[in-house]
């Protein structure tokens, strides 16, 4: 087996050995960028990691591969970036930070999924009902933002109302 090596790309620091499944993990999760210089036992030369791994980012079809879903990178980028952003505010009092990590979280793996755009057949069931998952979520977040408009617009409906009519205005309601 083939020891591995990859530079740091940060600290330029070379990094190893380590099992080449190790080094590949680490390409499709994002944490080695194609462009990072690799080694192994029988390279004259270090290589940019998107080349020593190109069957990972191949044509379609390649070594018996698929594409992945249409539309599963696009509902995983809106629904991580929505699920970050609604939870900043509960993240105020600590009970929305397990909603901001897994915004991130979802964010993190699509990058990883960009690094392996093809997938086995195998998995193109699974990965069918990841997106359904999505996008799921993804309309969830618009029809709540949807309703959120519309209770403001009624709300300052209401509150203008109650002002030209000399009526009391509602949030005063809420305040005895």
């Amino acid at each position: 087996m083939a020891s591995w090596y990859y530079v740091i790309s940060k600290t330029r620091e070379k990094s190893g050995p380590h099992d080449e499944t190790f080094v590949r993990a680490k390409f499709i999760a994002g944490e080695i960028a194609p462009a990072a210089l690799v080694w192994h036992d029988g390279l004259a030369n270090w290589i940019p990691a998107g080349q020593a791994f190109s069957a990972l980012q191949a044509p379609s079809g390649s070594e018996g591969k698929v594409p992945l879903p249409d539309g599963l990178r696009g509902w995983m980028t809106f629904v991580g970036v929505m699920t970050f952003l609604a939870a900043l505010f509960p993240s105020l009092v600590l009970f929305g930070l397990p909603m901001l990590l897994a915004g991130l979280a979802i964010l993190g793996s699509r990058k990883a999924l960009d690094r392996a755009p093809f997938i086995l057949p195998d998995m193109v069931p699974f990965f069918l009902k990841l997106r359904t998952f999505f996008c799921c979520w993804g309309w969830m977040y618009i029809i709540a933002l949807f309703l959120v408009v519309l209770f403001l617009l009624a709300y300052a409906g209401i509150a203008l109302w109650a002002a030209s009519s000399g009526q009391v205005a509602p949030h005063s309601l809420f305040a005895n």
